[in-house]
């Protein structure tokens, strides 16, 4: 069986209203549920904020999963591990985050963007370098739940 860890994507609203927060919670409920068949989520809310790419990169390499599924700030953490299968969904990509990017990576690599402007630049930067890349014009907010199958039938195809 394949070890997978899901880092969803953190809380990180500064001043939240109690409906910010009841409409990230149950978010994460819906994605928990409707991908526990597949991994171990992680409570990224646990985590350092100050080092929180940090503290990802850490858990993952002490993990040693065969396979990380990432969302926002985490997906963006996720960006440069190069010698890792990874599905992101909603990095925020950055030129210098695609210089010497290796051939296992551009293959391993998956990356999935909704349609909110920054994702859309966030996307077109991605899929110069990377071939595994979709854009979904008609989802501004892209999670987990929306693509569960796109991501059953990459781990399950992947060796």
């Amino acid at each position: 069986m394949k070890k997978v860890l899901i880092f969803p994507a953190p809380l990180l609203i500064k001043e939240i209203t109690a409906d910010q927060q009841n409409d990230y919670m149950f978010s994460l409920l819906k994605d928990e549920m409707a991908l526990e068949w597949i991994g171990d989520f992680i409570e990224v809310n646990a985590l350092n904020k100050s080092d929180y790419c940090e503290e990802v990169r850490r858990m993952i390499a002490e993990q040693k999963p065969d396979w990380v599924i990432a969302a926002g700030e985490s997906a963006t953490a996720c960006i440069n591990l190069h010698q890792q299968k990874k599905i992101l969904i909603n990095p925020f990509v950055k030129w210098g985050d695609l210089n010497n990017v290796p051939d296992y990576a551009r293959l391993h690599t998956y990356g999935f963007f909704g349609a909110l402007p920054e994702q859309e630049k966030s996307y077109e930067l991605f899929q110069a370098v990377y071939p595994n890349a979709s854009w979904f014009v008609n989802a501004p907010n892209l999670s987990l739940i929306d693509v569960k199958d796109i991501i059953r039938g990459i781990i399950n195809s992947m060796i």
